[in-house]
């Protein structure tokens, strides 16, 4: 069997045909642009990061140039005057030093003769220690003298808020010799100014550089030193500026390995109090720099792009080492993640792939339209087939169509609607359902299966309508058999015929219904409820009532097409389907409502309440059966429950018809009596009075067979 070729509509396959050519298209183009785009960008990144490392180099010796000149300065003025720098009101020119730069830290000089030091420093904003103790608060500066001026060579320490306004003074030994400093010594040995390498400066916790320079006479014998803490923090926040994008980095590293200056100053020193110092570039806490000089260091270059930090982002980095002048040896390190500048073009690759996917969306959808309008006419017919295929025949179908086939075939799928819908009236609708569906169902024969079977019958009616016009018959008839056959097909029976103004129904053909005997007990009080119903409404409009009878039974049938090849009916044969015919007439014998047989009442038991009628042989069998009147359902929440009055009554003729079938006819008898008086059971309970007393006034021999044989249909 070949198998079924792929199919797509045809409006789908327009638009596949469309995008399957544009969108590669689309997609080679905009992706030469965004490489062609990115690596122009990244031209332009490396040199923006190119400008960003002579920036710094410029910023460093902004930095520290002026500092050294100051230096040199105050060197020319102490050679000039010798002690010039020892009086006091000279020192304020290392205040004013102070305030003009504000990268300068500290300013002192150290003399060679005595060892007197003098320096002027800017104390830390949060207050740290500076001399032997916390300076008192609101203090800015710091005035520190080393000499012999009281009378002993001590160290002072005057506190000032600005020049001339003292906050306090302290008095200490002198324990240090400039002379022996480094940077006292390195400016002696080279003759000019010098830089130390950086260090964190204990009164402030911030790293700084030195800058000293030598006083001597024409003759070269050494007066002093001059010396200059410059704040690398200055140069920090130059750098934070220069910093491009929130995720990128601009650090200096010197000589040693150490991170000497960063974007972020408040990462620069870690430890505290003596312990503090400067971080190395594998402990410093940005993982950026980390893993940028550790790339470098793996042989990635000056110059590469690579993975950092903890997102594993792209990021340029570019190395550049000073060679001369301030800072030589030092290197300025520049990281910059690489979406800051392939990002815009990112996201703007991004906007035009949106924009241009809501065109091309646009234009599907266009295409889509267009093509519906063609297609849509036949894609009503399809739809309509489908539902007539699944039996869904409500409605009429038409379509505006300019297409002559396609109205025509429109037609008669309307006209093969109607048919069907007229075939059902005449067929049970489910099993057309089936045929339609399933394509099966139309060849002769049947199969054995269980079935639940009802009849009902209008007690009197022909008597009733004999004298009513035929047409009056005819509606009271349609009215009533509307309402009782969509009673039947709401609990999932199937109507096999209808028989002058009787009904034949059954339950698990043609579909499978596990439940059949419930749904057929549920059926026959809702007809009964139905019935009740119609017959109120009868007697409103003055017109004779139409009470009805129900048999019910269940067993194994024949149940198929029975007739000729070209005619033929569905419906079931069997002795069963009789049996439930004869059950039914057997109500106005015991003025029943419902009788069902005990094949019904065994598969049900436990979820409906029966009252026991009689052993009865109907006419055409042999072996006695069991009667049993179908009262209601035991479900409490079921619109068929009965009140607890009916259900007393039911186990009150229960022990009646257990001591009838004993032979204890006295005994029953007293307990009947009552019930005749019940209207539920009065008929029945007569029924069995009499009997009762006939078999008291003539009592049977051991062989009394309690069951009824019927000898007429």
């Amino acid at each position: 069997m070949s198998q079924t070729p792929y199919r797509i509509r045809l409006r789908v396959g327009i638009a596949l045909a469309f995008l399957l050519t544009t969108v590669p298209l689309i997609a080679v183009m905009l992706s030469y642009l965004y490489h062609e785009n990115s690596r122009t960008a990244l031209e332009v990144a490396s040199q923006s990061i190119a400008r960003t490392t002579q920036t710094v180099t410029n910023d460093l010796n902004g930095l520290v140039s002026p500092v050294a000149r100051v230096a040199e300065a105050m060197a020319g003025f102490g050679r000039i005057d010798r002690n010039g720098l020892r009086r006091i009101e000279s020192l304020r020119y290392f205040s004013d030093a102070l305030a003009t730069l504000p990268q300068l830290a500290s300013l002192y000089v150290g003399f060679a003769g005595d060892g007197a030091f003098f320096q002027m420093a800017r104390l830390a904003p949060d207050g740290g220690r500076f001399g032997p103790a916390i300076p008192p608060s609101g203090s800015a500066l710091a005035l520190r003298m080393q000499d012999s001026s009281s009378g002993r060579f001590a160290d002072s320490y005057f506190y000032l808020r600005s020049w001339g306004q003292v906050t306090g003074v302290e008095r200490a030994e002198a324990t240090e010799d400039p002379r022996t400093a480094p940077w006292y010594v390195a400016a002696q040995k080279a003759g000019v100014a010098v830089m130390s390498d950086a260090f964190v400066l204990p009164a402030t916790r911030r790293p700084v550089v030195t800058v000293s320079y030598r006083m001597a006479t024409d003759d070269g014998v050494p007066i002093g030193t001059i010396g200059a803490d410059v704040s690398l923090d200055r140069l920090a926040a130059r750098l934070d500026a220069l910093r491009i994008g929130p995720s990128g980095a601009v650090f200096v590293i010197d000589g040693n390995g150490r991170v000497i200056c960063h974007n972020r100053a408040d990462l620069l020193v870690g430890g505290d109090g003596a312990a503090a110092a400067l971080h190395t570039t594998a402990t410093f806490p940005d993982p950026v720099l980390a893993e940028a000089v550790e790339h470098r260091n793996n042989g990635a270059g000056d110059r590469f792009i690579a993975p950092l930090g903890p997102l594993g982002r792209d990021y340029i980095v570019e190395f550049a080492t000073l060679t001369d002048g301030v800072g030589s040896g030092w290197t300025v390190g520049v990281a910059v993640e690489v979406d800051e500048f392939v990002g815009s073009l990112r996201r703007a690759t991004y906007r035009i792939v949106v924009i241009g996917a809501g065109l091309l969306a646009v234009s599907v959808l266009l295409l889509l339209w267009l093509s519906h309008r063609l297609t849509r006419p036949m894609q009503d017919i399809v739809s309509e087939t489908k539902r007539i295929r699944h039996f869904d025949l409500n409605g009429r179908f038409a379509v505006r169509t300019r297409v002559q086939e396609v109205a025509e075939l429109a037609g008669a799928v309307e006209a093969m609607k109607s048919g069907l819908r007229r075939f059902g009236a005449y067929v049970p609708k489910a099993l057309v359902r089936d045929i339609i569906v399933t394509g099966d169902g139309g060849e002769l024969g049947g199969e054995t299966r269980p079935l639940s079977i009802l009849f009902s019958d209008i007690a009197g009616f022909t008597a009733t309508s004999e004298a009513m016009p035929p047409q009056q018959v005819l509606d009271r008839l349609t009215t009533y058999f509307e309402r009782m056959t969509a009673c039947i097909h709401g609990h999932g029976g199937t109507v096999d015929k209808f028989i002058g103004d009787a009904i034949m129904a059954f339950w698990n053909a043609p579909r499978p219904d596990p439940d059949h005997a419930e749904h057929a007990c549920l059926a026959a009080l809702g007809c009964l409820s139905v019935n009740r119903a119609i017959n109120d409404a009868c007697l409103a409009a003055g017109m004779p009532p139409m009470p009805t009878r129900f048999g019910l039974h269940l067993g194994e049938v024949v149940v198929g097409n029975v007739g000729s090849s070209d005619r033929m009916q569905y419906t079931a044969l069997g002795s069963h389907v009789n049996l439930a015919s004869r059950i039914e007439g057997l109500n106005k014998v015991y003025g029943t409502s419902i009788l069902v047989t005990g094949a019904v009442e065994h598969a049900v038991r436990g979820r409906f309440l029966f009252r026991p009628v009689d052993l009865a042989v109907p006419s055409g069998l042999s072996a006695p059966i069991e009667l049993f009147e179908l009262v209601g359902a035991l479900d409490p929440h079921s619109a068929f429950a009965r009140p607890p009055e009916t259900h007393d009554l039911c186990r009150q003729w229960h022990v009646a018809v257990s001591l009838y079938r004993g032979r204890r006819w006295s005994a029953a008898l007293d307990l009947l009596r009552p019930l005749a008086d019940e209207p539920e059971v009065a008929a029945l309970a007569r029924l069995y009075i009499a009997r009762c007393e006939r078999l008291i006034a003539d009592p049977p021999g051991d062989g009394w067979d309690p069951a009824e044989h019927f000898k007429t249909k």
